[in-house]
């Protein structure tokens, strides 16, 4: 390869399926890519940054040695957290932990290039309550929410609201319990159960949210300034008409949609939502009423997106690898939205 192919770095865990068409890609391409998990980190990845013989900001795993100021770009997706030596004692890990993200953090936060998206924005991004106030500032319709771990005020709420109250995860609703698969809560109506287990919210915060009336929804893909809008018609299937995930372990099974573009209102205001948010990629859900209004559900800044480019066609893969090999500094601009 040459000197001047596009140095791409990516740190997600070793099993990701979303990643891998976007590395064919890149590769086709001629960039030069590695792809490595924090996991490995102390044992098999080595950071260095040292400005005693000259700068120097090295990344090093097995035979690979990564220049951290020659990067174009960094794609940061779904990284595992850092595996220590077992036989050291749980203070001793605590220590390690807390100097390697020091250190890591710090070292990352200088890279200077295109990130998708820098961890620090991602840590951000992803605070719920923050989101939704963002959304409404720029204009952008929200449920009604209550975030709580009083009890009492869950009862309040259920006993005077005129319209249903769904509970919702902040986090995705994923629970890992040892030995088994990762378990998920997804969004659900509060019935009248509530009320025999409202000494569960006291255990930590909660989130209620109004029951929004759906015509259907939308899962907005967003690489750069260019918009994948795609319809999911989650009212014609019972799994999916309170959360669209119930059928999305089943191939073939989620509800799409015929193609809408979003309204060029919503595009600004989402444009401006993600300007706050500092994000470069983002999947963000919106329901649409049967008045046709959207309202603003969440955005996630490291959602997947390869199911749809398999079962819709869509070319996600090759804009993600694209925008990868352009590299920084990035601005928002004029959006392009792409059908399917």
């Amino acid at each position: 390869m040459t000197s001047t192919a596009p140095r791409v770095l990516i740190l997600t865990q070793e099993f990701d399926p979303t990643v891998d068409p976007v590395i064919q890609t890149l590769s086709a391409r001629g960039a030069e890519v590695v792809r490595v998990d924090l996991s490995y980190f102390p044992r098999r990845l080595t950071f260095t940054t040292s400005d005693f013989d000259g700068r120097r900001r090295i990344m090093r795993h097995r035979d690979r040695e990564v220049d951290l100021d020659r990067l174009t770009s960094v794609w940061y997706r779904r990284p595992t957290a850092f595996q220590f030596d077992p036989e050291m004692g749980e203070p001793e890990r605590l220590f390690a932990r807390k100097e390697a993200m020091q250190a890591i953090g710090g070292i990352l936060r200088a890279t200077d290039c295109l990130w998708v998206n820098r961890p620090d924005i991602d840590a951000v991004g992803e605070l719920k309550p923050y989101q939704l106030e963002l959304a409404r500032r720029v204009g952008l319709r929200t449920p009604r929410t209550l975030l709580t771990n009083d009890p009492a005020e869950v009862a309040a709420l259920v006993e005077r609201s005129e319209r249903p109250i769904v509970y919702k995860s902040q986090i995705g609703g994923v629970i890992h319990y040892p030995g088994a698969f990762p378990g998920g809560l997804l969004t659900a109506v509060v019935g009248d159960e509530i009320h025999e287990h409202l000494d569960r919210v006291g255990h930590t915060m909660c989130m209620f949210q109004e029951y929004v009336d759906k015509a259907y929804e939308v899962r907005l893909t967003v690489l750069g300034n260019t918009y994948f809008p795609v319809v999911i018609d989650s009212q014609r299937d019972d799994r999916t008409a309170v959360d669209w995930r119930g059928a999305s372990g089943e191939i073939g099974s989620l509800p799409y949609g015929d193609y809408r573009p979003l309204p060029e209102d919503v595009v600004k205001k989402t444009q401006e939502l993600l300007t706050e948010l500092r994000a470069v990629y983002a999947a963000v859900d919106f329901i649409v009423t049967p008045e046709g209004e959207h309202v603003f559900l969440e955005v996630n800044p490291a959602g997947q997106f390869m199911w749809m480019q398999h079962d819709l066609g869509l070319n996600l893969g090759d804009h993600m690898a694209e925008l990868l090999m352009r590299g920084g500094p990035f601005t928002r601009g004029e959006v392009t939205q792409i059908g399917y």
